[in-house]
């Protein structure tokens, strides 16, 4: 080799390695600068719910660490749908999050027209919560427990009619699990949210409901409601005498909504790593953990690795119940 070659190949070598050094920097220079502006934390459901308390919660106590505002912001439609891909189209810089829920894993299976893929769109940070839901009747339905209500819709097919907050919601989705686990058929009422279908059980038009305990403890204490069942593996603390649906019914059956953080797909992971680390600190505050467990949650971080392998097994096992269960897209 030439003294001219062999100078270029040392010249290659230099700006190739300088390239390594400037691409192994870059993500933890822009780490160390983030964040540089006010943080967007976005759910897509009506403000002074659920999604919206926790995520005004966990942004208030993540901004005293980020040393910037994480401003909640309710965009409410599409089941949540319509949060996500504001997010999946913004910049990959860590400055736009959201608040996923059970509808995220469920919209693949439900819908036609999403807009973006649940597993591949975006980075998970971590899960937030785990909530379970209830099967209750009006106190004055015949059916004192849920092998009592599972034995007439045996019996008499498509007789009862119960209400969830909405076609796709985990209230939904659950409601769809118990009957295809026991082998029934009831008619689904979907209303705009739990407060309808809570209404609806108050004027005795549906049988029973799918709904989390924030919307029902008050009517449960106060002699209008009776809860049947639970969804979840354990019983609940505050109504330990309400049996969980697998010990009742005798059937493999459990299932929690859940409550996660995502960013836009291709954020630099020093950043999600300091994003997931703030959220699980925000989470460990007494006072965020009690308004969680108020609202009927269990705290339940994950890493952004055990996140985003939740959210792939969770987009797969409800296309399979969908599946099984024959119901339609829509």
């Amino acid at each position: 080799m030439s003294a001219w070659n062999s100078g270029l190949a040392r010249t290659a070598l230099v700006f190739g390695a300088l390239a390594v050094q400037i691409a192994v920097a870059a993500p933890a220079a822009l780490a160390q600068e983030y964040p540089s502006k006010p943080i967007r934390f976005l759910q897509g459901f009506p403000a002074g719910g659920n999604a919206d308390v926790l995520a005004r919660s966990i942004g208030e106590e993540m901004a005293k660490k980020l040393g910037q505002p994480v401003l909640a912001e309710a965009r409410p439609g599409a089941s949540g749908n319509l949060a996500t891909s504001e997010v999946v189209r913004a910049t990959p810089d860590g400055h736009s999050l959201v608040l996923i829920t059970t509808a995220h894993v469920i919209s693949p299976a439900l819908l036609k027209a999403v807009s973006f893929d649940a597993v591949k769109d975006l980075d998970f940070i971590s899960k937030v919560a785990d909530f379970p839901f209830f099967v209750a009747v009006h106190n004055d339905s015949p059916f004192k427990t849920i092998n009592d209500l599972i034995e007439h819709a045996r019996t008499k097919p498509d007789s009862l009619t119960w209400g969830s907050a909405g076609t796709g919601s985990g209230q939904h989705m659950c409601g769809e699990l118990m009957a295809y686990t026991t082998k029934v058929k009831v008619r689904h009422v979907p209303f705009r949210g739990d407060a309808g279908s809570v209404t609806a059980l108050l004027s005795k038009s549906i049988d029973f409901i799918v709904a989390p305990s924030t919307v029902l403890v008050g009517n449960i204490e106060g002699g209008n409601f009776r809860a049947l069942a639970i969804s979840s593996k354990v019983r609940a603390p505050g109504l330990k005498d309400v049996p969980t649906m697998a010990e009742a019914l005798k059937v493999d059956i459990e299932m929690q909504a859940f409550q996660g953080v995502a960013t836009t797909k291709g954020t630099p992971k020093p950043i999600i790593d300091r994003l997931a680390a703030e959220v699980h600190a925000a989470l460990a505050v007494p006072s965020v953990e009690k308004r969680l467990r108020d609202m009927g949650g269990t705290p339940a971080p994950t890493t952004p690795a055990e996140t985003a392998k939740f959210v792939e097994e969770q987009v797969k096992r409800w296309k399979d119940v969908v599946t099984a269960a024959g119901i339609k897209q829509e």
